[in-house]
């Protein structure tokens, strides 16, 4: 028999999605899954929903708890899995049919710890997205996580599938980040092993309104946190890589200041750090552009 696969999905305020991203599930080609719905405190139907969904398949288990965030929501459901391998996937995802077959089996014949691949994307309704890549970089996972120059894991709670024993005491979501939680797992298990990339659109993503992708001054200071946590457990390769980081994310940062008007007096700061620590990185990306679109405007 295949080993067994544990699919954990956290589920706040997800009624209107959850019926298909479970369904999405039990349709796979590979047939060996136990289906771990972690409600977190949600004050819609969505335990009605998957309770019936459970009394019609054995394989989905239901957990309810107060409301605590999606990252100490995925560790719960983690303690409860009983899968060699684990899986996530957001409430308002939907895995294609063949998502976990060629995961895993790309996984058993690579020797490899944890794995994802490509994705399509959907609206709120479920229509088809047009998403262009920005600067797709499926490879030296560690370094270009940290850089932030692009996608490297897309979408990737609902992409990734890991082996058990990679997955140890010590990988966990960190709870006191919510909007980067999908970047620091990843950064945690790149801190291990290489991933196995699929180039298969094998899974959906769905943007709308309430995605977690959706803009969130608060994640200023947690990218400042988890900026710290790289430092701290020496994630950077070598200091020109840690150097362009820093750079990048306080760019980065400075930009979202910009769209608050309470944090808009932080965005200096954050520019003269991104400046101290690469000044040739913010030239490139800032300086020189609008030297080249005034060159093109005059000409």
């Amino acid at each position: 028999m295949d080993p067994l696969v544990s699919v954990i999905i956290p589920s706040y305020k997800a009624a209107p999605y959850i019926r298909q991203t479970v369904q999405s599930v039990l349709e796979q080609t590979y047939g060996n899954t136990e289906v771990i719905v972690m409600n977190d405190g949600s004050p819609d139907n969505l335990g009605e929903i998957v309770q019936q969904m459970q009394q019609e398949d054995s394989r989905i288990q239901y957990h309810y708890k107060p409301n605590s965030g999606v990252s100490d929501t995925r560790n719960k459901g983690i303690a409860l899995a009983k899968g060699q391998y684990v899986a996530f996937l957001d409430a308002d995802d939907v895995w294609k049919p063949e998502n976990l077959e060629k995961k895993i089996r790309a996984l058993q014949q690579t020797g490899k710890k944890w794995v994802f691949s490509d994705l399509d994307h959907i609206d709120g309704n479920g229509h088809p997205m047009h998403v262009e890549k920005n600067n797709f970089r499926p490879y030296n996972i560690l370094d270009n996580l940290l850089l932030w120059e692009g996608d490297v894991v897309p979408g990737p709670c609902s992409n990734i599938v890991v082996s058990r024993d990679l997955l140890g005491d010590d990988v966990r979501f960190d709870t006191r980040i919510s909007s980067p939680a999908d970047r620091d797992i990843c950064l945690q298990l790149a801190a291990r092993e290489e991933p196995y990339y699929i180039d298969e659109k094998l899974w959906l993503y769905r943007l709308h309104g309430q995605s977690m992708t959706s803009l969130n001054y608060k994640v200023v200071d947690e990218m400042v946190y988890l900026y710290r946590k790289a430092d701290e457990r020496k994630w950077f390769s070598s200091r020109k890589v840690r150097r362009k980081a820093l750079s990048n994310i306080n760019l980065i940062m400075a930009g979202i200041c910009l769209s608050f008007p309470s944090q808009r007096k932080r965005m200096p700061l954050f520019l003269m750090k991104a400046c101290w620590y690469s000044p040739v990185n913010v030239w490139q990306k800032k300086i020189l552009p609008i030297f080249k679109r005034s060159n093109t405007q005059n000409t």
